[in-house]
């Protein structure tokens, strides 16, 4: 989230409408993100609802579905019947946004395509997210995407088997690129349409890899929770049976490490003096820094070794990482009309609807009665 002045973080969005035709995260959070900026995001979704409402082992709508979608209002249009689909293209023609991750699906499903559209309402803004692009035909999710891309094949021990990444970093990526591409298409005052592709955002998140790889100076491969750029750079365990991730990114930062350890002689040792020789010397200084790392308890290295201008954090589960004063003070939590406390997830300014997700069909009536 990004802090801005009350100036600043008004609603520069304040009066357009976004129509949400979409499911599971990329696409809602793009809307998200619209809403937060002042925009009336309105989510239609057909019978059985967005996926993510129903990721909840008890039944009950899922956490995830309440924090990608409060504050919009909640549209059913099944587009199996003329009403649903005549619905759809109506909410299209009187918007200043479409958001939608149907791809090309959207002329079978509604009959309706860019261009139809924008015979209709020029200045629609139509923000079409997909795994591999428009017309492209091959079906993805967050998970195949980090297969194809590389991106599970750098995930986890060199010694073990590819690992998913824990989070969906994709979509994520994809909705902050997708609501990026609607702001600049709005400072342009002219309809446009934005193909918006998974991969691409896909290709960001392994870019630093594949720049290594093709430019000779290494074959990226999984290392664990090591790095090819630097060293040290890796996770220790501490004699409390914590664990610390330790990391050196300048020659200042490595000196606060060794003074910190007690092992000043390492800053004027050969293989260790500069980032080059200690990446010769991967093996020897980690094995090093294991052993003095592990003689003292976590939050002792985390005070010493930041103290004199190092890295060193300890690795929190995500119950801990989320109750730290800092992530209430960043307004990084909320409390939608009171419920329960849900992350913040936002891109840009403050969260300004702090309403609770809709529920399925919430506003259905309402919105019909706006269009007449």
């Amino acid at each position: 989230m990004i802090m801005m002045s009350t100036e600043l973080a008004d609603r520069p969005l304040d009066g357009l409408r976004v129509v949400e035709i979409s499911q599971l995260i990329a696409a809602p959070l793009c809307g998200l993100a619209l809403g937060d900026l002042g925009a009336d995001v309105v989510k239609v979704e057909g019978p059985h609802g967005d996926y993510t409402r129903t990721w909840a082992l008890d039944g009950s709508e899922s956490a995830i579905f309440r924090m990608l979608n409060r504050g919009k209002r909640a549209v059913l249009a099944d587009h199996r019947t003329p009403e649903g689909a005549l619905l759809v293209r109506q909410l299209i023609e009187r918007a200043d946004i479409l958001v939608e991750n149907l791809g090309d699906s959207m002329v079978s499903m509604f009959g309706i395509d860019y261009h139809d559209a924008a015979s209709a309402n020029p200045g629609l803004i139509w923000c079409s997210i997909t795994g591999m692009g428009r017309g492209a035909h091959v079906r993805a999710v967050d998970m195949t995407l980090q297969a194809s891309m590389g991106m599970t094949a750098l995930t986890g021990e060199a010694d073990g088997p590819p690992l998913r990444g824990a989070m969906p970093f994709v979509d994520l990526m994809t909705g902050m690129y997708a609501a990026q591409a609607v702001l600049v298409a709005c400072m342009a005052e002219a309809g446009r349409f934005i193909d918006c592709a998974m991969v691409d955002a896909a290709a960001m998140l392994t870019a630093a890899p594949a720049a290594l790889s093709m430019s000779g100076y290494s074959r990226p491969r999984r290392m664990g929770s090591e790095n090819d750029l630097f060293v040290p750079s890796r996770v220790f365990e501490t004699s409390d049976g914590q664990y610390v991730h330790v990391v050196a990114i300048s020659e200042r930062h490595w000196r606060a490490i060794c003074q910190a350890v007690g092992r000043d002689g390492w800053i004027d040792d050969e293989r260790f003096a500069s980032n080059a020789a200690r990446l010769l010397h991967r093996s020897a200084i980690h094995d090093e820094l294991a052993r003095h790392l592990r003689t003292r308890p976590a939050a002792y290295w985390t005070t010493a070794i930041t103290a004199g201008g190092g890295f060193c954090e300890r690795v929190r589960e995500i119950e801990e990482a989320w109750s730290d004063p800092i992530v209430s003070a960043r307004g990084l939590l909320l409390r939608p009309d009171g419920g329960p406390a849900t992350p913040r997830v936002t891109l840009v300014g403050r969260a300004q609807a702090v309403t609770a997700a809709p529920l399925l069909g919430e506003h259905t009536a309402e919105v019909k009665r706006e269009l007449e």
